[in-house]
């Protein structure tokens, strides 16, 4: 499932913000880009949703190399002959129901031939409520990497494996060597660097202009310009991970687990992880670990009392209360989502109100 998920935003314009994948249920927070794609032209759209639909599965010789092209070609001119399945392309491209069909559908097979059965897998179609603010995306987002701790499935945020905290603290892990390695060979404090590092999507789309070549190979443009559409600032990677942390920490009524007391708080494992593989001939590097280490230790409280609690309990009581609320998000966003639905009023899962 996370592979399929790190394939499809190479072609797909949706970020996969967030994910979770348990072993009965699949949480995702999930970004769409319609105001990219309709600034793409038609055959980038028919060429990245004829890449979707698997059109180059082909053996590694040249003769079938040749064929994938060939059939590449060939669906993508069977799109743009047609207005209307342009059309439809650019829609499914940001569309998260044919994200989902993508993502579930081939995992369904394999594992009805793992098992030698047929029918459905999925339960039924996914739930898809609306995250309307930054503060409810970092929220949502921190709900989601806290699922495998919650079911006992993991004890800490290195330990969840199938979650985007894990792929989030991996890289942590190589951002603070790198990022100490740097400013010991610049003579600069490592500190505000690694406050600089952002807290980004775990599998950000990709909205380099694609083309393809005579031999099917796809090479990547100039990126599309994106400053028509403005997000707020991301926050800081270091940041959310210590918020997620802190609220793991937390015991509630309604889930079976929490991280103990005993294990080491994220980025503190992440300095760790970074300082045991530190060569001994980098004492400079070292020195810089080092300073992190102590610096983070004392302005973590500090640092977590800035940010304000990150307040999972009402996502958590009304994601449990099925069919409850269609959006989260603050009620300045909740009013505006109100008046562009042209509704009276609208019951928000979780509101930072």
């Amino acid at each position: 499932m996370v592979t399929r998920m790190g394939f499809l935003v190479q072609f797909a314009a949706i970020d996969v913000i967030a994910f979770s994948a348990m072993e009965n249920h699949l949480h995702l927070l999930l970004r769409t880009h319609p105001e990219v794609v309709s600034r793409w032209s038609d055959r980038e759209v028919a060429l990245r949703k004829s890449l979707l639909l698997g059109a180059k599965k082909a053996k590694p010789n040249s003769k079938t190399l040749i064929d994938a092209a060939a059939r590449l070609e060939m669906q993508i001119s069977a799109i743009l002959c047609a207005p209307k399945r342009v059309r439809k392309a650019r829609e499914d491209l940001s569309s998260l129901g044919f994200f989902h069909k993508l993502l579930k559908e081939p995992c369904a097979r394999m594992w009805n031939r793992e098992d030698n059965v047929t029918g459905h897998l999925w339960d039924a179609r996914f739930k898809s409520p609306k995250v309307l603010d930054q503060r409810a995306i970092e929220t949502v987002a921190g709900y989601i990497e806290l699922n495998e701790i919650y079911a006992c499935a993991a004890t800490s945020i290195p330990s969840s494996t199938w979650s985007s905290g894990h792929v989030q603290w991996r890289r942590l892990c190589e951002a603070i060597p790198k990022t100490c390695d740097e400013a010991a060979k610049a003579n600069v404090d490592p500190r505000a660097q690694l406050l600089q590092l952002r807290w980004e999507p775990v599998f950000p789309c990709n909205m380099m202009s694609l083309e393809g070549s005579g031999d099917g190979v796809i090479q990547a443009q100039a990126p599309m310009d994106t400053d028509e559409q403005e997000y707020a600032p991301q926050p800081s990677l270091l940041a959310h991970m210590h918020r997620v942390d802190q609220a793991g920490r937390r015991e509630r009524p309604d889930k079976s687990g929490c991280i103990a007391k005993t294990e080491p708080g994220a980025v503190n494992a992440a300095i760790a992880h970074g300082l045991v593989l530190l060569s001994r001939e980098a004492p400079l590097v070292r020195r810089a670990f080092q300073r992190v280490a102590a610096w983070w230790k004392t302005t973590s409280n500090a640092l977590s009392a800035e940010m304000g609690g990150m307040s999972l309990d009402e996502v958590a009581w009304n994601s449990i209360r099925e069919g409850h609320g269609s959006c989260y998000g603050s009620k300045a966003s909740v009013a505006l989502e109100v008046a562009r639905r042209g509704q009276r009023w609208m019951v928000p899962v979780w509101s930072s109100a």
